[in-house]
């Protein structure tokens, strides 16, 4: 059985790639290379995604149980590097940054006065709030780019490795003045070979990449969701009243 199989693989794909020219196997390597770089992210991504999942839950209930939605943030919160710890804990900063002097020492001389910030400061709070968002929206696309390129790519290098292996197999036919289909198969085989690599390649890559956008868009609909949630209650708490 391992005779049958060795025969096999000596007149499938490897003797295709060891009758492939310079060019032919330069491809194959490559494609076999970004298969592995895209088996590489989609892994890695899907992992952080899921830890951030996790720990976004964990963060967003005890954001709930806080009367004060700056609660977690003077209690010297323990922030982990998550897309909604790091919207607010940077809106918070800012927030914190923008209490007049004056309301400084009334919070310090007596820490249950109300602390209300006017209309403009709070604007100032909520551009920042989303402008962080934004930033952890981009952030939690980071790897898409490279899937893109890979799944894009492989196939159109097996495209041009057919094409280039195809070219020189007439011409070797040209040269030599025959006909023969016995002469012109093996080059055609090898010509295929970059074809069907880049779709081994391309086709997986492609499925876990549109999973993978999905998880992310459905991700970045929760960051939105809870940085409108965040600033509905810091509004609510510390903007003072018109009139």
């Amino acid at each position: 059985m391992d005779v049958a199989f060795l025969a096999e693989m000596t007149t499938g794909p490897i003797k295709a790639f060891i009758d492939s020219d310079g060019v032919g196997q330069a491809i194959v390597l490559l494609q076999l290379c970004m298969s592995v770089a895209s088996w590489a992210v989609i892994a890695k991504r899907i992992l952080e995604l899921r830890d951030q999942s996790c720990r976004s839950a964990r963060f967003v209930d005890d954001f709930a149980v806080e009367e004060d939605p700056l609660a977690l943030y003077y209690k010297r919160y323990a922030f982990q590097d998550t897309a909604m710890e790091n919207i607010y804990r940077r809106t918070c900063e800012r927030l914190a940054a923008l209490i007049p002097e004056r309301q400084r020492v009334l919070l310090r001389t007596d820490p249950d006065t109300p602390l209300r910030l006017g209309a403009a400061r709070m604007e100032l709070v909520e551009s920042t709030c989303v402008h962080a968002t934004d930033e952890e929206t981009v952030k939690l696309g980071h790897g898409s780019t490279i899937l893109a390129v890979i799944t894009s790519s492989a196939p159109l290098l097996g495209l041009f490795g057919t094409v280039w292996g195809v070219m020189l197999a007439f011409q070797a036919m040209a040269n030599s003045g025959s006909a023969n289909i016995a002469e012109l198969a093996p080059g055609i085989s090898s010509a295929l070979l970059t074809t069907v690599v880049g779709l081994i390649v391309a086709i997986p890559s492609t499925i876990f990449y549109n999973a993978l956008q999905a998880k992310i868009e459905a991700s970045a609909v929760q960051v939105e969701g809870f940085a409108e949630e965040l600033m509905g209650k810091l509004t609510l708490h510390y903007r003072k009243s018109e009139g």
